[in-house]
């Protein structure tokens, strides 16, 4: 095989008939320039195929360092949603407790105005009593009716702690309903901003 027309002849054969009668027709410069360039197109493309296997490869590693990114912020993101969301039912719970606490204050309070209310009608039942012993024993009246009075202031002091008292629940009361409207206002808006 070292002659050239039989080297030529065995890479013809290679080729389909067409293109071996196109190949006879030409003169062999010819036939050497299109071998070059078939090379050079083809190492063209080599580089160019190079060239865009490494961009597809810095595109994949620049996507998964995105990718790793995005599951960071997402767990961030969940984790401080858990967080607002284990808040929020704590502030709940703390509203229900407030909730109960002052049910219960009110329960003590009606109990309270209640025995009161029973004292006073007693001390006013005790002062009609007296009343109609007055014209019989004028001097036991007089001791009766210092009886009554101190009763009665007694009552009367009792009823201006109880109303102080009253007073402070019912502040109490309110800076509790106001606290827990604010909580509930911070919640739906920490639930908003979630969403």
């Amino acid at each position: 095989m070292d002659s050239l027309p039989n080297c030529r002849e065995f890479y013809s054969l290679s080729l389909p008939p067409a293109e071996r009668l196109f190949q006879k027709n030409l003169h062999r410069m010819d036939l050497l320039d299109d071998h070059i360039h078939a090379g050079v197109n083809y190492f063209a493309t080599t580089q160019e195929i190079v060239r865009e296997w490494r961009a597809m490869g810095e595109d994949t590693l620049e996507f998964e360092a995105a990718k790793k990114e995005f599951a960071a912020e997402r767990e961030a993101f969940n984790v401080e949603k858990k967080g607002l969301l284990w808040r929020v039912a704590d502030n709940e719970e703390k509203l229900a407790k407030e909730k109960q606490f002052n049910v219960d204050r009110q329960k003590e309070w009606d109990a309270a105005c209640e025995r009161t209310n029973r004292e006073l009608k007693a001390a006013h039942d005790e002062r009609l009593r007296l009343k109609g012993e007055k014209a019989k024993e004028s001097d036991e009246h007089e001791c009766v009716v210092a009886a009554y009075q101190r009763k009665k202031t007694e009552s009367e002091y009792r009823i201006v702690a109880l109303e102080k008292t009253v007073e402070e629940k019912t502040v109490e009361s309110k800076a509790s309903e106001i606290l827990a409207e604010e909580i509930s206002v911070d919640c739906k808006w920490l639930l908003a901003r979630d969403y």
